[in-house]
């Protein structure tokens, strides 16, 4: 509601002076006003300017000021994260069910994530379950416990999250030729929406602003310029003890098992590995294709050299790549990186966010 009230006022402001510089003559207040903008228009310009030069610095102590300055602005502009994760989805889910009557014929869930809250929904109530496109064709999933009317008469359509309502909108038209002909009522549901999305939906359980992140979405929706940690992200932590073997850890470097593999291309995969397991590291990546822009591993001699310092390298890389949000395992180095670097950073072992 406060980020609302400041965009009002923005725009009020905005059309006052844009209503006074087209006068033709102007009191004295006005002058002061339309003076003050461009007072504020050119200090703007200055401060662009050097946050500009300052973003392309590799000197650290500058990279840290001009993230640390970077943060403090998105978080004065934009907010700071709200993070959910998969168990509070369904946590949520289960107490929307209980606190509100849902009662409708059949389930039917918005592709991909919004068949996540849906599936929830149809398991708990004992309703079938539909996407849009299969509802239409007559296609469904049930259990063979439940008694399956072919009367339906009314449909829930849901999604995780609404915000501005275009997707949920989108997802309507699908079905509402074939319901409006057969009379079926279909209410619009989310589990979590935006103030500005209150009036796309009939249900909902959660108002959440933005800027938001979700964790089923993590590797599916990409939040700028991405710098993400090797293991324990992307693939499995070596387990203990193996990297002090050479031919086991070779083995494992080869072997290791896929664990959050993005949908998108990671701008920079930072790693604690060193650098002469490249090839073998570009290899694994390759073999699960992994896209990705730049692969930063540590130019180091020997593994004993990294002992009770494995942050430093990757607050490094990422004071020199700047990039928007950083996922990293460790929940100490995810802390250690966020109040070093000022940027957003995923612990992904224990999904909490440093913000």
């Amino acid at each position: 509601m406060a980020g609302n009230r400041k965009t009002t006022m923005r725009l009020k402001i905005s059309s006052y002076l844009r209503r006074i510089a087209s006068k033709e003559k102007n009191s004295f207040s006005e002058k002061l006003a339309l003076f003050a903008r461009a007072i504020y228009l050119k200090l703007k310009s200055v401060y662009k300017a050097i946050m500009l030069s300052m973003s392309k610095s590799n000197s650290k102590m500058v990279s840290r000021l001009y993230l640390k300055q970077r943060s403090f602005m998105r978080a004065k502009l934009e907010g700071r994260y709200s993070f959910v994760t998969i168990d509070e989805l369904v946590l949520w889910t289960m107490d929307w069910i209980k606190t509100n009557k849902i009662d409708h014929d059949i389930i039917v869930g918005i592709p991909r994530s919004g068949l996540l809250v849906a599936n929830i929904l149809a398991l708990k109530l004992g309703k079938p379950l539909s996407t849009p496109e299969l509802f239409v064709q007559g296609s469904l999933w049930n259990s063979k416990y439940i008694e399956l009317t072919e009367n339906i008469k009314s449909v829930l359509l849901v999604d995780d999250t609404v915000s501005s309502g275009k997707t949920l909108d989108d997802n309507l038209q699908v079905i509402l030729p074939y319901c409006e002909k057969r009379g079926i009522s279909i209410t619009k549901a989310a589990l979590i929406v935006t103030d500005e999305a209150l009036s796309s939906v009939d249900a909902f359980y959660k108002i959440l602003p933005q800027p938001r992140l979700f964790e089923w979405n993590l590797m599916h929706s990409k939040k700028g310029i991405i710098c993400s940690d090797m293991d324990g992200v992307i693939c499995e932590n070596c387990p203990p003890g193996v990297d002090a073997d050479e031919d086991r850890y070779l083995e494992w470097l080869d072997n290791a098992k896929p664990y959050m593999i993005p949908a998108f291309e990671i701008d920079v995969i930072v790693s604690g590995r060193l650098e002469k397991y490249r090839e073998q590291t570009e290899h694994w990546l390759k073999k699960y294709k992994v896209r990705y822009k730049e692969l930063c591993l540590w130019d180091l001699e020997s593994k004993e050299l990294r002992l009770g310092n494995y942050v430093k390298h990757k607050i490094d890389v990422i004071l020199k790549t700047k990039p928007d949000m950083v996922f990293e395992s460790e929940h100490n180095q995810a802390e250690e990186i966020w109040k070093a670097t000022h940027v957003t950073t995923i612990c992904t072992d224990d999904m909490i966010i440093f913000s």
